[in-house]
């Protein structure tokens, strides 16, 4: 039987899952999950992808993602893999595939479906012994029931889904987020892209010590979302 074309499931929701190439461990350190989580989260706007649930695992991950556009799905889960792959294979200084053919998207087609999936998701390190409860694994966006996702898509009935409890969070690392974002914002509202920041000394500092001083955001996390050394960070905001 011939695979059904991603071009004809008509749904704006997908359960999307990527396996490590023959079931092997794909995520070595916290440190990966955490680059594989920015990633989904920096570029998910250029795409129209809003994330709802995912959960990351050593060796394969879920997502729960709405799109309007199945095409800009493709696109966005290539350039997250492609760009994890090229870290993964420079860090670990090996070569070849990362990722077991081409990820999965099964569409979501009713409310129970929906909520059947973000339940699987966030118990799969409770089914492979890694936490009793999803709430107390790391990598995921689990923690309590979110209302505002269920009025936002009109999923709300009597009985509040006997009052589970999931909530919808960007990711643990909420700094990280938050510095992305500024910086996005502020090259959008200057008119301006990084490496014209880079290149303006007097523009960078004023950035770095608004996210230092006005936003609590460390220089560690300042660098990574600018894309310089933490050194050449310090000297500017001390300067």
């Amino acid at each position: 039987m011939s695979r059904i074309s991603r071009k004809c499931m008509k749904t704006s929701f997908f359960h999307v899952i990527t396996q490590g190439i023959d079931k092997k461990f794909i995520f070595e350190k916290s440190e990966d999950i955490k680059y594989y989580i920015k990633i989904m989260y920096k570029i998910k706007e250029e795409h129209n992808i809003n994330i709802i649930a995912y959960c990351i695992m050593n060796n394969h991950t879920h997502m729960l993602l709405e799109t309007q556009l199945i095409e800009q799905l493709s696109k966005y889960m290539q350039r997250i893999n492609t760009r994890y792959g090229k870290y993964y294979n420079k860090k670990y200084s090996r070569v070849g595939y990362v990722f077991r053919d081409r990820y999965k998207a099964e569409g979501i087609y009713s409310e129970e479906h929906l909520y059947n999936c973000i339940k699987y998701i966030y118990n799969n390190p409770v089914k492979a012994g890694i936490c009793n409860k999803a709430e107390e694994y790391l990598y995921s966006n689990y923690k309590m029931m979110s209302i505002k996702f269920k009025e936002q898509y009109n999923l709300m009935d009597k009985s509040d889904k006997n009052n589970e409890k999931y909530v919808f969070i960007d990711v643990d690392e909420k700094n990280e987020m938050i510095c992305d974002k500024i910086i996005e914002t502020y090259l959008k509202e200057n008119e301006i892209d990084i490496k014209s920041i880079k290149n303006n000394k007097e523009r960078l500092k004023e950035l770095i010590v608004f996210l230092k001083d006005e936003n609590k955001i460390s220089l560690r996390k300042i660098a990574e979302g600018i894309e310089i050394s933490r050194e050449t960070v310090r000297k500017i905001y001390n300067q």
